[in-house]
């Protein structure tokens, strides 16, 4: 079975696959300061934990945000399974083509979306991913990752907030039950959540003027329901998206036999593609 993990600014999550089905989907915290040896015996234990038989890893494969746990996390899985991870980097065989301006400065959390969309909503499409930072990223007709937009996070908001202000509290970010704050923390509810939904559907909208095209819509993290209830344009929540896309990227680049691929040589990168609002 293959080992997927997501390294992000706020969680570590894990899925194994056998075949194509997630069989397994964990969470743990991520902590710059843990050792390797911790992060093998907690995911060990949380396996354990969840009665999945660890001894049937046979791979894995992980994409990373944080470089201060990409290594730890390799040693970890050494630790813990005897297997090295084969990291998700730009230079990887990828099931879309990169259009970025540059390639290498796209997260590999969005590179994982792109290619877990592909696989199972198809394209076009948007994938919107409500973590420490909210991005929104756009495939093509041609499966094309042409790139999105990036927002701060719901958290990160509330926290900003409270810091760089001398009275306002920090606030538990929650979708509240009217507009129209009467405390400060409702105020401040009301003002994130609301108008996140709003810069996310407003968003969408530029976007598809743009493409000249509508396209398929789908959210991920951990506050995807909350958004999707209130927008106009998101109401599919796939929080598996990119285990599988990491998933998907790992059987691109090894034979049926687990082999590593040699990398394809990337063509010459064309200029993107024209959209709507493009001048000519």
């Amino acid at each position: 079975m293959l080992l997927a993990i997501d390294i992000g600014n706020t969680n570590i999550t894990l899925g194994l696959f056998r075949e194509e089905q997630c069989v397994f989907f964990g969470r743990l915290a991520s902590h710059t300061r843990r050792t390797a040896d911790e992060y093998a015996i907690l995911s060990r234990q949380l396996l354990e934990l969840r009665g999945v038989p660890y001894s049937h890893i046979t791979a894995v494969v992980m994409g990373s945000v944080v470089p201060a746990l990409t290594g730890v996390l390799d040693d970890a899985m050494h630790l813990a399974f005897g297997l090295r991870a084969f990291n998700v980097t730009h230079t990887a065989r990828l099931p879309v083509r990169n259009l970025y301006a540059k390639p290498g400065e796209v997260g590999i959390d969005r590179i994982a979306n792109a290619a877990g969309g592909i696989a199972r909503h198809g394209a076009p499409l948007l994938v919107v991913d409500l973590g420490t930072a909210v991005t929104i990223d756009v495939l093509s007709r041609d499966r094309e990752y042409l790139g999105g937009a990036i927002l701060p996070g719901i958290a990160m908001s509330s926290e900003a907030l409270s810091r760089g202000t001398a009275r306002l509290p920090l606030a538990k970010p929650r979708m509240p039950d009217q507009a129209i704050g009467r405390t400060s923390v409702e105020s401040i509810r009301s003002g994130i959540m609301h108008g996140l939904v709003g810069a996310i559907d407003h968003l969408i909208d530029l976007i598809w003027a743009e493409l000249g095209y509508t396209t398929a819509i789908v959210a991920t993290g951990g506050q995807a329901p909350a958004i999707i209830a209130a927008s106009r344009h998101v109401k599919v929540d796939d929080p598996e998206i990119t285990l599988f896309g990491l998933a998907a990227i790992w059987r691109l680049n090894h034979d049926a036999q687990g082999h590593r691929l040699p990398p394809e040589t990337p063509p010459a990168q064309d200029d993107p593609p024209k959209t709507k609002g493009d001048a000519e």
